[in-house]
């Protein structure tokens, strides 16, 4: 992770004509899209030219719908990556496939390998190179594990880097949203801030910054877990609501909301839930955030997922068995938030609130009085300098984004949709999908 970290600052040392793209299909994808938007808004932050992109199998539309099967393609992933890299020079590609099995990224990471002048590849996933995808890539000469092996051998060169720590198998088996998600976001976070924050220093990216980073997202699991019987009443709460066929509306504002819109997507292909069942919704500004924002434009019902299509295509059909989470900050405009909860609360009684603080912030009376529960996360004051404030902004989305995976996969549990710790609906969107339904039709 130093050794990537040292890369990333040489690129932060000379930005003229240097890119580093983040990649991947599916949960990987959404977390690519996740992270170049934040360390953008960082780097803007810091009076500095954006340096990150991001790709996306299937496009922008595939960040706010489940379209899983545009990753089977490496031709795609190429041709993409084409596109955002023309006319860069140095270029870093971290190609994101956490059981290492996704040919979109496998063909990025063969055309990095065979253009060194320009790409470093950097492969992200979270098991052994042994146990790599092997299946043949029908549009690709190369298995996945075999390209992986090639980057194992060409990283004693520095030209290729594998990362790929073992996490242990998921909970629920190949919902790789979960740990996976959870660890892609922990991993990358981690070196991408400790590259920037030593640059800026003029010191040399060490195991130490890495360390006081990863121990920030240790104290996170702490503060969010503390919280446990909340959030197991708002799990009820939700599969209550889904078993009497009513609709789950996660609301959230700034990039709260793209992890609320991830966690709805993911319940798809997961649970072979519809796309109205559980639905995420970004409240505030967005216009800089996709590359193609006309892609996501007068779409249809499966693309809605902003402010504005929650007011007028959501809202005016919220019905009393249906459940609503405004998820939100104590720095966020709390009168547009309180604004919003009265109107729903006109439609249906279950709203509640996962409410991030610091020390010292409480939420305010009026506000309060109108949610019957409230997730309740106060995270300590620690941090001072710019970069800080991302460390506490990357905590927050982590606590999120674990607190919707569990009361999403929870609920869907007490809706009978696992057997053992299988997905018993899961979606066959690609061959991924097909070859996992296959094994589990094999276990006795």
């Amino acid at each position: 992770m130093v050794q990537v970290a040292e890369k990333v600052q040489d690129v932060l040392k000379e930005p003229e004509e240097a890119l580093v793209v983040l990649s991947g299909g599916g949960t990987s994808g959404r977390m690519a899209f996740l992270m170049s938007v934040s360390f953008n808004q960082l780097m803007k932050g810091l009076g500095q030219k954006p340096l990150y992109t991001y790709l996306i199998a299937g496009g922008d539309r595939s960040v706010v719908a489940s379209r899983e099967r545009t990753e089977d393609s490496a031709l795609h992933g190429i041709e993409e990556l084409k596109k955002v890299t023309a006319g860069k020079k140095r270029v870093i590609v971290i190609g994101i496939s956490v059981g290492l099995s996704a040919p979109f990224v496998a063909g990025q990471m063969d055309y990095c390998m065979d253009n060194t002048d320009v790409f470093l590849p950097v492969l992200v996933g979270f098991n052994p190179v042994s146990m790599a995808r092997n299946d043949p890539i029908e549009d690709w000469s190369s298995t996945f594990r075999q390209v992986a092996e090639r980057m194992q051998k060409m990283q004693e060169k520095q030209e290729a880097f594998v990362l790929n720590p073992a996490v242990g198998p998921e909970g629920l088996s190949g919902s790789s949203r979960m740990k996976g998600g959870s660890a892609t976001k922990i991993l990358l976070e981690t070196l991408l801030l400790a590259a920037h924050k030593t640059v800026d220093r003029g010191i040399a990216a060490s195991q130490r910054c890495l360390l006081e980073i990863l121990r920030t997202f240790e104290r996170a699991h702490q503060v969010t877990y503390s919280q446990s019987s909340k959030i197991a009443t708002l799990m009820k709460q939700v599969s209550t609501s889904l078993e009497k066929k009513g609709r789950v509306h996660l609301v959230g504002w700034q990039t709260l909301g793209i992890i609320a819109i991830m966690d709805g997507v993911e319940c798809i292909h997961t649970f072979g839930a519809d796309f109205r069942d559980v639905r995420g919704f970004l409240m505030g500004d967005h216009s800089d955030m996709f590359n193609q924002k006309a892609e996501l434009t007068n779409q249809g019902p499966q693309f809605t997922f902003s402010q504005e299509d929650f007011l007028t295509s959501i809202l005016p059909s919220i019905t009393e068995i249906d459940t609503v989470l405004f998820i939100f900050t104590l720095d966020d405009n709390l009168m547009e938030v309180r604004t919003l909860v009265e109107q729903v609360k006109e439609k249906t009684t279950n709203i509640q609130a996962l409410a991030h603080s610091t020390v010292g912030q409480s939420l305010p009376t009026p506000l309060k009085k109108l949610f019957p529960s409230i997730i309740s996360i106060m995270w300590p004051l620690l941090f001072f300098e710019y970069e800080g404030n991302f460390i506490q902004k990357f905590q927050r989305e982590l606590s999120t984004k674990w607190i919707l995976n569990t009361v999403s996969t929870g609920a869907h549990v007490l809706l009978g949709k696992i057997l053992q710790n299988y997905m018993l609906d899961l979606r066959i969107g690609n061959s991924k999908l097909f070859w996992r339904a296959l094994a589990m039709l094999q276990v006795k």
